[in-house]
């Protein structure tokens, strides 16, 4: 008889396995790292706040001194003037002033004093208040030969009490008089702004 041929069996088949898969497996898992340690950072120390510097002391001011105040006594009121009149603009009340001269024992070449008669008013009322430092003469026009001139050379002064002032005069420095005729102006002018001017001519021969 013939025999049976065994029948080969056929090899079992391994199973495929992925050269990915393969390649995972051989490689060894990874261990897990370590966190770096961080190296301790030295912290300086902060300087110490300087102190700020203190405010000097003030020096106690001393208690005002108390200094016993004295009442100043009422000025008296100024004596009124007599005739103390002001015009419609609002100014200075305005004086007449008339003039007469002579003179007297002034001569050409000597020295003594000529007269003066000068009348203030106002309104046409006499003004009899005045005194010598109200009073201002001036010469004008040198006479030939005169040296020197007699402006504010008042050497007499008298107030009558009627409006009438009696003046003498004669040339500054004692210079003698000279001939001829002498022009001069008057002003008369006083603290309660009273004011006039006038002229008057002084014949000398």
């Amino acid at each position: 008889m013939a025999k049976k041929t065994a029948s080969k069996k056929a090899p079992a088949k391994k199973p495929t396995v992925s050269p990915k898969s393969a390649i995972a497996k051989k490689k060894p898992l990874a261990k897990p790292v370590a966190p770096a340690k961080k190296k301790p950072v030295a912290v300086k120390p902060k300087a110490a706040a300087k102190p700020a510097p203190a405010a000097p002391a003030k020096k106690a001011e001393p208690a005002p001194v108390l200094k016993p105040v004295f009442e100043a006594p009422a000025p008296s009121p100024a004596p009124a003037a007599k005739v103390v009149m002001k015009n419609a603009a609002g100014g200075g009340t305005a004086l007449t002033i008339a003039a007469q001269s002579s003179a007297g024992a002034a001569a050409n070449g000597n020295s003594h004093p000529a007269n003066i008669l000068v009348l203030v008013s106002s309104s046409g009322w006499p003004v009899t208040d005045l005194t010598k430092d109200h009073f201002t003469l001036m010469e004008y026009f040198e006479v030939p030969g005169q040296q020197a001139p007699f402006s504010n050379n008042i050497t007499s002064f008298r107030n009558v009490g009627t409006g009438a002032y009696l003046l003498q005069v004669k040339p500054i420095n004692g210079a003698p008089w000279r001939s001829g005729h002498h022009l001069a102006q008057i002003l008369v002018s006083s603290a309660d702004d009273r004011q006039g001017q006038g002229a008057v001519k002084l014949i000398i021969r």
